[in-house]
């Protein structure tokens, strides 16, 4: 279940691989308060209420970004105090 590829679960996707819109994402710079406030929290408390988790998740693959959900899952298991796979 991590990871899209390989996984007959997953629906697989060409996902855009775009290294200054995810760092843009990653620092709060994306020029969208709400997604940015969530991701300064994020940076600077390592935490996030759960609708801005699924707001700034949904945000880099759903929203403008397009952006590969493996690499939103490493961001936060690396930043978030309460992080669980599940």
């Amino acid at each position: 279940w991590g990871q899209m590829e390989g996984n007959k679960y997953c629906r697989q996707i060409p996902w855009d691989n775009d290294s200054e819109l995810l760092n843009a994402w990653k620092n709060g710079q994306t020029g969208y308060p709400w997604i940015d406030a969530c991701m300064m929290q994020l940076k600077t408390e390592g935490w996030i209420h759960h609708l801005g988790r699924h707001a700034v998740a949904c945000f880099l693959t759903r929203g403008d970004l397009w952006q590969s959900w493996e690499q939103g899952a490493l961001h936060f298991e690396s930043h978030l105090l309460d992080a669980d796979y599940a």
